[in-house]
């Protein structure tokens, strides 16, 4: 143990090996507690023995199966890994780099904001209704 990944590694082994050892002497002093000791374990275990006699071997082959897949789906998902981590660095970075480059225009800004320019004719026609508003006040 010469470095500090060494020392950390191990520090985790132990704890999760320390943790491993106290749910299963929670479990186990809990069990002995009982006034019938490993009674339901054992129910379990025989409920399960029984149900795959009923079923056959076909379920239990079924199931085997799907647990040797097991490493096959780890395997892909440490391939999909760095490709999800490349979408999730080019995300922002394409953000960044299209609010540097995008012109600053926007239709919000470009008309409901009031800045845009009133034609003569419209200009009139506002002075128009403008005075006949006053005159109706009056």
């Amino acid at each position: 143990m010469h470095t500090l990944f060494d020392f950390i590694s191990d520090v985790y082994a132990v704890q999760y090996g320390l943790a491993l050892i106290s749910i299963a002497g929670f479990i186990i002093m809990c069990e002995v507690l009982k006034p019938r000791p490993f009674e339901g374990l054992v129910k379990s275990a025989a409920e399960d023995l029984r149900f795959i006699r009923a079923n056959g071997r076909g379920k239990v082959l079924e199931l085997a199966r799907n647990a040797a897949m097991a490493p096959v789906y780890f395997v892909f998902y440490l391939a999909a890994v760095p490709v999800l981590f490349a979408q999730a660095i080019a995300e922002p970075l394409g953000r960044m780099f299209v609010s540097a480059t995008a012109a600053g225009w926007s239709p919000v800004r470009a008309y409901f904001t009031g800045r845009k320019r009133v034609t003569k004719g419209k200009k009139d026609a506002q002075k128009a209704s403008s005075e006949r508003k006053e005159a109706k006040e009056e």
